[in-house]
Formats: C-alpha cells, structure tokens, sequence
C-alpha cells in the first residue's frame, strides 16, 4: 500500500497534461478521447449487469488468498462481495468506451474476463466491435455467461481454460487491434504474454496493462515493456499503462493526468 501512495505522488509531481504534449497523436488521443466528458453511448445494459452481480448471494471459490486471509477466513466469497471488489467505475468505463472508438477498434481481446462488467459495457455499445475474452476460473466463467446470454451480448465469444493453452489459439494466425492485459500486477507471467502477443499485432494495435504502479515488480516490469524495440509510444495514466507500435512515431513516454 505504501508502495502505491508513493507512486502516485510521484506520478502526481511527473504527469503532465495535453499542455505538455508535442506529439501530435498523442495530443489528439489526449484532448478528443481521453478528456472527452461525455459518450454517446447508452450504458443501461452495463448499469443492469453490474446490478445483476451484486445481487447474486451465491458463493465462489477464490484462489490464491493472502496468508491472513487464508487463517481467518474460508475461501468461499459471496459474488456480490467479490463485485465490489473488482467493478470497474462509470469514469473508467467511459474512459475504455472512448477509447475503444476512437481508436476504431474492430476486435478485441480480454486476458482475464473477471466479472466481466467491462465485457459487457464494450459489447452493449460498440455492436460492431467483435471480442474475444478468456477466462481460467471455470466458477466465474460460468456466472458471466449466463449474464452474457442474459443481456444478449451476441459479439462476445468467452473461452475458459488456462491462459497457456487458450491464449496460443486465439492468436493464431490472428491478430487484434486491442489486446486488454488484466490483472492485479504485471508479472512474469504477464511479460510472457505480452511477449508472445507482439507476433500477432499490425502497425496500429494497442495493447493495455492495468495496475502497472501496484507494485516494484509491476513497475519494473512495465519499463521492460517500455524499452521494448518494437513500442513506439507509451501513455502512463497511473492505473493503465497503453503501449502503441506505430512505427511512424518517434519513441516517447508520456505520464498524462485523467
């Protein structure tokens, strides 16, 4: 926790906004998408989801518990107690809706469904927009496809297994123009997907990691994307880190304030 407060300090004290930008995508992505108010997309279907998941009372399984959780407490979580944990806001999820049109994303994937508000927020108002999205929690699968079905997001195909298996067959032979790293740090493991993934991209895919300051690792590991020859541009906006591979674009490293 201390780790992360620094960080945003100094996040804080380095961040800059459009202001302080020259390059001229970057200004442009900066002023028309990411200080963009308003969308003009509805997210009644994404508000109903997110109720749906806090009024379910059933219990899951949770892996992978801290050491003082694992004494006190069973691994069994209520979903609506685990939703209240993961839910994305409706600043963000705004935020991820104009981005993704912006950008004019086509087809999207999603390392790491979770509860899948996100999913479902893109699905309900980019119609066109086709996204792929895995799972390895075979309990939590099951829950957000019955809500998937429920809310008739037909352009969201969800494949559950483990993420060494399931990722090499969605990539094959294809490649995104948004690839979505989920998870509450960058580790190694993620720096091996991301890694694999970059055989898959064209000039303008985009990739996104969440939680790059939740820790020294994460941090460590997201200026190990940065330096990476085939990035072009990266956008720090504390919580996500964009990385770009526009190879007209000189390579630079932006900290922007949203």
């Amino acid at each position: 926790m201390f780790h992360r407060i620094s960080s945003f300090f100094y996040f804080l004290i380095k961040s800059k906004n459009e202001h302080g930008v020259h390059s001229p995508f970057v200004f442009d992505l900066i002023t028309s998408c990411f200080y963009k108010k308003k969308i003009t997309t509805d997210l009644h279907i994404f508000l109903n989801y997110k109720k749906d998941l806090l009024n379910d009372f059933s219990f899951l399984e949770i892996a992978n518990l801290s050491f003082i959780s694992s004494l006190f407490l069973s691994n069994k979580r209520k979903v609506s107690t685990f939703v209240k944990k993961l839910r994305m806001s409706n600043k963000r999820v705004r935020l991820l809706i104009n981005t993704i049109h912006y950008l004019n994303v086509n087809s999207f994937l999603e390392i790491g469904t979770s509860i899948g508000d996100r999913t479902a927020a893109l699905a309900s108002t980019h119609e066109n927009l086709k996204i792929t999205t895995l799972e390895e929690n075979e309990q939590i699968s099951a829950i957000v496809s019955k809500l998937f079905k429920k809310h008739h997001l037909k352009n969201v195909q969800l494949i559950t297994g483990n993420y060494d298996k399931t990722l090499p067959q969605v990539l094959n032979n294809n490649s995104y123009d948004f690839i979505y790293f989920k998870g509450k740090n960058i580790n190694e493991t993620t720096l091996k997907y991301f890694e694999f993934s970059l055989t898959y991209i064209h000039n303008d895919s985009v990739f996104m990691f969440e939680n790059i300051h939740s820790d020294k690792a994460s941090e460590k590991n997201w200026n190990h994307i940065k330096k990476h020859k085939k990035v072009s541009v990266t956008i720090d906006t504390f919580q996500w880190g964009f990385v770009f591979f526009r190879k007209e674009q000189e390579k630079e490293h932006f900290i922007i304030r949203i």
